[in-house]
C-alpha cells in the first residue's frame, strides 16, 4: 500500500493527507469537550424532567387511591397499556380481556387490592422523592391496618415464622384472599414490578427504595420491613397496638384450625416467638424496663422453646450492660 501510494500519488499527497488527519484529531478533541459539556446540559434536563415524572406519579396515584373506582380505573389503564400495548389492535385485546374478567374485575376482592396497591405505591412513590415528601410513621401504620382488616385470614398461624422476610413460600405473598389479573397475583408481586410503574417508567427511581421490594398485598412484608422499622424509629405506641391487633387475630384464626399439630406447633413455637418480637420492639421505643419483664415472663411459661438459649444469652447481654434493673415483678 505504501509503494502505490508513492508511485501514483506522490510523497505530496502523503504528506496532505497526514496534515488533515492531524487537523480531523485536533477538531475531534475539541468535540469531545463539547459534547461533556452538551452531556452535562442533557443530563440536568433528564434528571429535572424525570423528577418531575415521579411528582406527577405520586401526585396522580396519591389522589387515585382516595376513591375505589378511580383508583380501579388509573390501574386497569396501565395494565392495558403494558401488557396490550397503546395501538388499537392493543386495545381491542383489551376489551376482549375486560369481558373475560368481568366478574373479577368487579368483584370486591379485587376492587380492594387495587385500591390498595394504588395507595401503597404513592407512599412508595413519596419515599423516592425524598425526605420532604417522606411519609410519616403513622400514614404507614393506617396503610397496613386497612391491608390487615381487608383480608379474610390475616395471617396463617400455623405457618412457620418468618418475621425477616427471609424464604419460605409466604414471602411477599401476603394471605387471606387471592387477588391478582390474568397474568397471575399481580399483588403478591414487588410493586416495582407493577404496571403502574412500567406504565409510567419510575423503575429507576424506585430500584433503591426498599420498600417497593415488598408487595402491596403482604400482611407479613408489610409489617415487618416497613411498619415496625418505621414505628421502633418514631418511638411510637401505636406498633404495639398493632401488634395486639395482630396477635388477638392470630389466635382467633388457631382456634379454627382442624389440626391439632398445627395448633400446638403455634402456641409452643410460633407464638413465643411472635411475644420475643413485640418484646423487642417495645424495647426499641423506650419501654425497657417492662420489656425484659416480658422477656422473662416467656423465658419462664417458655422454657423448652428451641429459642430459649439464644433469648437467655440475649438477656444476659441486655442485664450486663449496667442498665436499670428489672422490675421485681412483671406488670
Amino acid at each position: 500500500m505504501k509503494r502505490l501510494l508513492f508511485s501514483r500519488r506522490g510523497p505530496i499527497f502523503v504528506l496532505a493527507m497526514s496534515w488533515v488527519g492531524w487537523v480531523w484529531a485536533e477538531e475531534a478533541k475539541l468535540d469531545r469537550a463539547k459534547a461533556l459539556e452538551e452531556l452535562k446540559a442533557i443530563e440536568q434536563k433528564n434528571e429535572k424532567l424525570t423528577e418531575d415524572l415521579l411528582a406527577k406519579s405520586a401526585k396522580d396515584l396519591s389522589e387515585a387511591g382516595v376513591e375505589k373506582f378511580k383508583a380501579v380505573q388509573v390501574y386497569l389503564e396501565s395494565y392495558r397499556n403494558v401488557e396490550f400495548g397503546r395501538a388499537q389492535d392493543g386495545d381491542t385485546k383489551f376489551q376482549q380481556w375486560k369481558v373475560d374478567n368481568k366478574e373479577k374485575i368487579g368483584s370486591l376482592d379485587f376492587t380492594t387490592a387495587v385500591q390498595l396497591h394504588v395507595q401503597y405505591l404513592a407512599l412508595v412513590c413519596r419515599v423516592a422523592l425524598g425526605e420532604k415528601e417522606e411519609p410519616k410513621a403513622g400514614e404507614w401504620a393506617a396503610y397496613w391496618e386497612n391491608l390487615f382488616k381487608s383480608k379474610d385470614v390475616p395471617e396463617n398461624p400455623t405457618e412457620a415464622s418468618d418475621p425477616k422476610g427471609k424464604g419460605g413460600k409466604r414471602q411477599g405473598s401476603g394471605s387471606g384472599r387471592r387477588q391478582g389479573n390474568m397474568g397471575g397475583d399481580d399483588f403478591a408481586r414487588p410493586v416495582i414490578e407493577s404496571p403502574l410503574v412500567r406504565d409510567r417508567q419510575i423503575q429507576g427511581f424506585l430500584r433503591e427504595v426498599k420498600e417497593a421490594s415488598v408487595s402491596s398485598g403482604s400482611v407479613d412484608g408489610i409489617f415487618n420491613k416497613v411498619v415496625r422499622p418505621r414505628l421502633r424509629e418514631a418511638k411510637s405506641h401505636e406498633l404495639l397496638r398493632l401488634w395486639d391487633q395482630r396477635l388477638a387475630a392470630m389466635d382467633e384464626q388457631a382456634e379454627k384450625e382442624v389440626k391439632t399439630l398445627g395448633l400446638d406447633d403455634y402456641k409452643v413455637l410460633k407464638r413465643p416467638e411472635l411475644l420475643w418480637e413485640r418484646a423487642d420492639d417495645q424495647e426499641k421505643i423506650g419501654e425497657q424496663d417492662s420489656a425484659w419483664a416480658k422477656k422473662m415472663e416467656i423465658l419462664k411459661t417458655y422454657p423448652y422453646h428451641p429459642k430459649t438459649a439464644e433469648w437467655i444469652a440475649e438477656m444476659k447481654q441486655a442485664l450486663g450492660q449496667g442498665s436499670p434493673a428489672l422490675p421485681e415483678k412483671a406488670p
